[in-house]
C-alpha cells in the first residue's frame, strides 16, 4: 500500500489515455464526490485527490514523508489541465509546467533549489519545440 498512491499518481501522469466519462476513475471509485486521502505508515498524509462525479477534478497533491508538498496537479475529468508544480523536500519550487488536454503545452521550467532556472523547455501539444517557432 505504501507505493500504491505513488504508482497511481505516476500512472495518471504518464498515461496518454483519456478516461471514459461513464466509468469512474479507480481513485474516485469509493468516493465519487470529495477528497480521497492516503497516508504513509506513520500516519503522515501522502496524497489528496479531488473527486467530482467519480473523476479527478481540481487540484490533487502528493506529499513527501516530511509533510511538505511534492507535487500539485490540476485535473479536469481525469486529464491533467493547467499548471503542475513540483517542489523539493525543503519546499522550494522544483518545476512548473502547463498541461492542455493531458499534454505538456507551454513553458516547462526546472529550478535549482536556490531558485535559479536550471532548464527551460517549450512544448506544444506534448512535443518539445524550439522557442523561436
Amino acid at each position: 500500500m505504501k507505493y500504491l498512491s505513488l504508482m497511481l499518481f505516476l500512472g495518471l501522469v504518464l498515461a496518454n489515455t483519456h478516461a471514459s466519462a461513464e466509468s469512474p476513475n479507480p481513485i474516485c471509485k469509493e468516493t465519487e464526490n470529495g477528497i480521497v486521502k492516503d497516508y504513509y505508515s506513520d500516519g503522515q498524509l501522502k496524497t489528496e485527490w479531488k473527486c467530482q462525479n467519480g473523476h479527478l477534478n481540481g487540484v490533487s497533491k502528493l506529499y513527501y514523508e516530511n509533510g511538505t508538498v511534492e507535487k500539485e496537479s490540476s485535473y479536469a475529468n481525469d486529464i491533467r489541465q493547467g499548471v503542475t508544480n513540483s517542489y523539493y523536500e525543503s519546499g522550494a519550487l522544483k518545476s512548473i509546467c502547463n498541461f492542455n488536454n493531458g499534454e505538456l503545452d507551454g513553458d516547462h521550467k526546472i529550478f535549482y533549489e536556490n531558485g535559479t532556472i536550471k532548464e527551460l523547455t517549450f512544448y506544444k501539444d506534448g512535443i518539445e519545440v524550439d522557442e523561436d517557432q
